[in-house]
């Protein structure tokens, strides 16, 4: 893969992730239904073709519906925890997941069948959603499993950010004083960046992303311990974001309360009511 073909896939990360889950379900609908139009033929059962259809779109459908919650619910909260327990919550993740599943699924096809002036029957309530649930719990580990996997290679990509060691056996620790510059390891090479180049910071779960004009490089840190450690000249304006004042091009008030801010590579953030009067003290805003 070309350099250029990495950048475009950094950049379209979420545009790449969903071409990818809508062409596997996509794949996977029109095996599992056609199988299952086979299955029913050979027993001497004949069924209308669009119903395995109904059967397998409702279900990827839904499925692909709960996966950005489960991100959500993931960075979060999931992320600050422990390997243990975070392991433990997906576990008991998979029973929300699969009644949600399950019931999102069943509406779906008695809709369908309503529709198609036909009856849907699920049968014993207790039975099938146990065989569903023991689908959905191999489903959503596998998901997991493919999204940690996603965003570990996107990382390899972007390469990691961390402060310069003071010696070899401490290699996390942070400086006393504000870093001028931040090391990169990057598919095995690494290099140098200057704080001051970055643009915006903002939170990702257990990392931070830092900005830097076309590249975004993760940094394993909180964004609470991040703003501490950072220079004077970089300002909190959300919960999730901190930007670089040398980078800021205008404010602007909304009617919301909160204010639209323009960086000068046309970055629209936005200012927090919580974090506006430190900020605007900080610029003598008015």
């Amino acid at each position: 893969m070309s350099n250029q073909q990495i950048q475009h896939f950094l950049k379209h990360q979420r545009l790449w992730a969903t071409v990818f889950l809508v062409t596997w379900f996509s794949i996977n609908v029109v095996v599992l239904a056609t199988t299952k139009l086979m299955e029913f033929q050979r027993a001497e059962h004949p069924i209308s073709a669009w119903e395995p259809f109904c059967w397998e779109v409702s279900s990827a459908l839904m499925i692909l519906l709960l996966i950005p919650l489960g991100i959500f619910v993931n960075d979060c909260w999931l992320e600050k925890l422990s390997l243990k327990t975070r392991l433990a919550c997906h576990a008991l993740a998979t029973l929300p997941f699969s009644a949600a599943h399950v019931a999102g699924m069943v509406a779906t096809r008695h809709l369908t069948y309503l529709l198609m002036d036909h009856h849907y029957k699920f049968g014993n309530l207790w039975v099938e959603s146990f065989y569903e649930y023991r689908k959905d719990a191999q489903t959503y580990l596998t998901l997991a499993l493919i999204i940690f996997g996603y965003r570990f290679i996107v990382r390899r990509l972007q390469g990691e950010a961390s402060y310069l060691a003071k010696d070899e056996e401490s290699e996390d620790a942070a400086p006393e004083l504000p870093p001028e510059r931040l090391l990169i390891k990057k598919l095995g090479r690494e290099f140098l960046i200057q704080t001051s180049d970055i643009e915006w910071i903002e939170a990702s779960g257990n990392y931070a992303n830092l900005h830097i004009k076309d590249r975004t490089y993760p940094m394993r840190i909180t964004m609470d311990k991040l703003e501490k450690l950072l220079p004077q000249n970089f300002v909190r304006i959300h919960r999730s974001t901190i930007v670089n004042l040398e980078q800021i091009q205008e404010v602007q008030s909304l009617d919301s309360g909160d204010h639209q801010m323009t960086l000068h590579n046309k970055k629209i953030l936005t200012l927090s009511r919580r974090y506006r009067e430190d900020f605007k003290k900080l610029l003598s805003l008015s």
